[in-house]
């Protein structure tokens, strides 16, 4: 059996070609790569002072950064800063929270491994979030700002 064939082309897309789309009010996503395999997407993520992401859990890993600004999950002791990296093993529960005290947005570097269920007030599911419809949430977020979906390194 021969060997399978690795693409190695890389590529590179500058800020200004991938912009910002509003996903909700204070939340905005900048979607960097979808796995070839749709097992996997790259994001980052923008939150404004006192957003609280719904509950979710997460289906795989998630591996975070901080590039500037401060957040925390609720369930945790603990306050991510510029320069934190968070591990999140798959089956992670949490809500996310920027306090409203805070002086600057969140700005979070995101790879997310099969995605994540959103959970209700009562822990019931009301939205799955993987790579396919994270591709899909981006591109109809960005027509409703008026902006063109990026080509190249998406495709």
């Amino acid at each position: 059996m021969a060997a399978p064939t690795i693409d190695t082309t890389t590529s590179v897309a500058r800020e200004a070609d991938i912009p910002f789309a509003l996903f909700w009010e204070g939340i905005e996503i900048r979607l960097l790569r979808i796995a070839a395999d749709g097992s996997s997407y790259t994001i980052l993520s923008r939150f404004a002072p006192g957003v609280e992401l719904p509950r979710h859990k997460h289906f795989g890993p998630v591996h975070a950064y901080t590039l500037s600004g401060r957040w925390r999950y609720k369930e945790y002791d603990w306050i991510a800063e510029p320069g934190s990296f968070i591990y999140e093993p798959a089956g992670s529960t949490h809500t996310l929270v920027v306090d409203a005290d805070e002086s600057e947005p969140a700005l979070i570097y995101f790879t997310v491994e099969n995605g994540m269920v959103l959970l209700d007030d009562d822990d019931q599911p009301f939205m799955v979030e993987d790579a396919p419809t994270m591709a899909e949430r981006y591109a109809e977020c960005l027509a409703n700002q008026g902006i063109d979906y990026p080509t190249g390194i998406l495709d």
